[in-house]
């Protein structure tokens, strides 16, 4: 089960699935707002407990038993909450650069819980203004390395642009996350924690502060990655679900 980063849907694993579909029955659903799947309606505002409900849906629907759950970004952030709420729904688990950004606080690294912080905030006051193109330059270009916005071809920058209202929303489900680090340590499924070595500061910290708080947990890094490797390196991604599947399995 592949939950994938926002502002894309379950379309960015086409890659990584390929690769896998010979070892495994692949899934990748699209989260609410994202892809084929509608927007979220509720009273209440969107967060990622109600991502992980609707994964939980797809998983009593489509599978047999508990499955290997794979979150990248803000799908990482989700499979957390899928985690703590379902355990018997999960037999191991990938996360790669999940947007726990307030762990970031409560680990006592204020600086680049700012950093983030005020990335966000700049996407949410543009988009208000009316500035879309602007809002996705701040976010991408922080992202991607300066520039990146520009580069985009118009059909790239328009599937962007119809996302806007998901993304904020994703923006605020982030930032009220409730995950704690005790939560952390409530993680029990095999946990392989992915990092591109290139990627920001405040989502390598956040890999990190997983790997010191989760048991049962493994470290990699992904030579020459940034933040979006399941579409730049997915054959190092599918090789390294495969390996952790098949050392969990072997361990049991």
């Amino acid at each position: 089960m592949l939950l994938h980063a926002g502002a894309t849907s379950g379309k960015q694993w086409a890659k990584v699935a390929q690769i896998l579909q010979d070892k495994f029955r692949v899934i990748a659903p699209d989260l609410w707002g994202f892809g084929e799947t509608e927007h979220w309606s509720g009273e209440e505002e969107l967060t990622h407990d109600h991502q992980a409900i609707l994964v939980v849906g797809v998983i009593e629907q489509l599978c047999d038993g508990p499955v290997h759950l794979v979150g990248h970004s803000y799908g990482g952030a989700t499979a957390v909450r899928v985690m703590l709420h379902h355990r018997a729904l999960v037999r191991t688990s990938v996360l790669i650069e999940p947007i726990l950004t307030p762990l970031l606080n409560l680990a006592g690294e204020q600086g680049l819980f700012r950093e983030y912080v005020t990335m966000a905030e700049s996407f949410m006051r543009n988009s208000a203004a009316g500035d879309i193109d602007e809002a996705w330059r701040g976010f991408l270009d922080y992202r991607n390395g300066s520039g990146t916005w520009q580069a985009l071809p118009e059909t790239q920058k328009q599937r962007f642009r119809a996302v806007t209202e998901s993304t904020l929303a994703g923006f605020r489900s982030n930032l009220s996350n409730p995950t704690s680090l005790s939560d952390l340590n409530r993680l029990s499924p095999p946990t392989l924690i992915l990092c591109g070595e290139k990627t920001t500061t405040p989502d390598r910290r956040v890999t990190e502060i997983l790997r010191e708080h989760t048991p049962q947990s493994r470290y990699e890094l992904i030579p020459g990655a940034e933040h979006m490797s399941p579409l730049t390196h997915p054959a190092f991604i599918a090789d390294a679900i495969a390996r952790h599947v098949n050392a969990a399995s072997h361990h049991r």
